[in-house]
This record gives structure tokens, C-alpha cells and sequence, in this order.
């Protein structure tokens, strides 16, 4: 599905959604939490008075429960097909994958309370299984004007979207903007890898970059939002975050990155199969 679109954003219970509107179909950028499937539901039928089936492809940008969370209600419920980067059923595995869940479940209803939120569902089924693999590079499934950028960091399986035809990037989570002022996503499990997908994400071309978490940026210079970004990694964490870092490091793909001697070679040696891009 090619040709002209519009993204419609709408309000999710952490984070914003974005559904791209074509005339033969639709395209939803991230899945959203468990409790945002309704919300989406609701636009589709209410705003846009079409279908929910008209959307034909689900993403997940990465793990998190407010990206990942609505995954399998969109398979399940609608037999929407969901696309997410090879390695993101990895994130969760084993007993400690099923700890980090659980914290970064708790986080997430911490965030919500933070802001004031009244707080929704959010425990999700965290095997994502799905229906196609994203390879860095790729073109999307259906939506082959949108390519498939995998930006590892803040996990090891972040992909974000990007149509250079309308130079427009969703980033997914690496970018945040809270009051104005833009923020690291926490916690940046792989720092290195981060700096490496910011110079990446800073040689595009995208003057509109949609935000999970904060205002569209509109942008003649997108180099300098992501280099600004970039400086934001040897920042000093504040006791919040730095107890967040604390709680961020169960994921047997943390251990598997880390507890490799030959960080760099591994990762690079592993891009033909989708999983650095570094």
C-alpha cells in the first residue's frame, strides 16, 4: 500500500498511538498498551468511521508494556497481523525475563500514577510471536514506502519506522519530550548501542518526527535533535531513574549482550540476521 496517508494521533494511557490512514487500508505504528486497544477501536468507529479490520498491519517498536501490550488483542480479537523486530519474544524469556516483566509492568503503572492517570490494566501476554519479523532495512509488510530502521539501546530489539517519501520518522520510545524539554527514555539498557542508533537516526531526512511520549517535532535540522539526544547519554541519572536502571537488568538478552567479552564483535558480527546495527 502505497501513496498518500494521514497519521492521526490518539491519546493512549501512557504513551500517544499513531495510526496511519491510506485509502485501501491502515497502518498502526506501535500496538499500544492492553488498555489502549479500546481507545483505537473507539477512533476507528467514531472518528474515522471505518472498520477496525481496515487496519491491516499492527508494529510493535519494542518490549515495553505500553508498546508490546495490545499485541496479541489485536491478533486475537481482529486477526490483525503483528510485525516486531526477530528478537522480541528474546526480551521476556526464561525466569528472568518473566522478573523483568513483571517490574517493567509495575513501572509502567508507577509512570501512570506519576501523572496523575487512573490506572488501567496493563499485565500482557509478553510473547509477542510474530506474524512477521522486521530485519533492519526492510520494507514494512503492506506498507512497503515505510523501511524498518532497528535502533537498539533502550532494548535490544527497538525498531523505529521511517517514510522518506513524506520525511516523516516514528522513533518509537528513544526520544521523549516531557513540558517541552527532550528526554532519554529509561532506562538505556545499552548505552553504547543508543549513541550508535542516534548518529544513525541523525543522517535522515525526516523534518516530522512523531513522539510516543510528548509533541510531534516539526524540524528543518533533525541531525541536531538527535545529536542533542545523544550528548543526553552522559548525563548524571537522578535518584528515580537511577533506581529504574536498578530494575532494568533481568532480561536474559542483557546478560547475553553483556556477558560477551567481544561486545562489538558479537552484535556487528549478528547483523545479517537483524539483531545490530552497529
Amino acid at each position: 500500500m502505497k501513496g498518500s496517508f494521514k497519521i492521526h494521533e490518539i491519546p493512549g494511557y501512557i504513551c500517544n498511538l499513531f495510526l496511519a490512514e491510506y485509502d485501501g487500508g491502515m497502518l498502526l505504528l506501535d500496538s499500544g498498551s492492553i488498555a489502549d486497544v479500546k481507545r483505537v477501536e473507539d477512533y476507528c468507529q467514531n472518528v474515522l468511521k471505518r472498520p477496525v479490520n481496515d487496519i491491516k498491519l499492527v508494529v510493535v517498536s519494542h518490549s515495553h508494556p505500553d508498546h508490546a501490550g495490545g499485541a496479541s488483542v489485536w491478533r486475537n480479537k481482529h486477526k490483525i497481523p503483528i510485525a516486531a523486530h526477530p528478537r522480541i519474544d528474546k526480551w521476556y524469556y526464561g525466569a528472568g525475563g518473566l522478573l523483568q516483566h513483571k517490574i517493567d509492568c509495575y513501572l509502567a503503572s508507577w509512570v501512570a500514577h506519576r501523572k496523575k492517570i487512573k490506572l488501567e490494566p496493563i499485565l500482557f501476554n509478553p510473547r509477542i510471536r510474530p506474524d512477521h519479523v522486521l530485519e533492519d532495512q526492510a520494507e514494512l509488510p503492506y506498507f512497503p514506502d515505510w523501511q524498518v530502521l532497528h535502533i537498539p539501546g533502550h532494548t535490544i530489539n527497538d525498531v523505529a519506522l521511517y517514510n522518506e517519501e513524506e520525511k516523516t520518522l516514528y522513533p518509537g520510545d528513544c526520544v521523549m519530550d516531557v513540558a517541552g524539554k527532550l528526554l532519554l527514555p529509561v532506562p538505556i539498557v545499552f548505552p553504547d548501542k543508543m549513541a550508535d542508533s542516534f548518529d544513525r537516526l541523525a543522517e535522515l531526512d525526516a523534518n516530522t518526527i512523531v513522539l510516543a511520549h510528548g509533541s510531534t517535532i516539526i524540524t528543518d535540522d533533525p541531525a541536531e535533535v538527535f545529536l542533542h539526544m545523544k550528548t543526553l547519554l552522559e548525563k548524571p541519572h537522578n535518584p528515580l531513574t537511577a533506581l529504574a536502571y536498578k530494575l532494568s537488568y533481568f532480561s536474559p538478552e542483557y546478560r547475553r549482550y553483556k556477558g560477551d567479552k567481544g561486545e562489538s564483535r558479537k552484535w556487528k558480527g549478528e547483523r545479517g540476521k537483524g539483531l545490530s546495527n552497529s
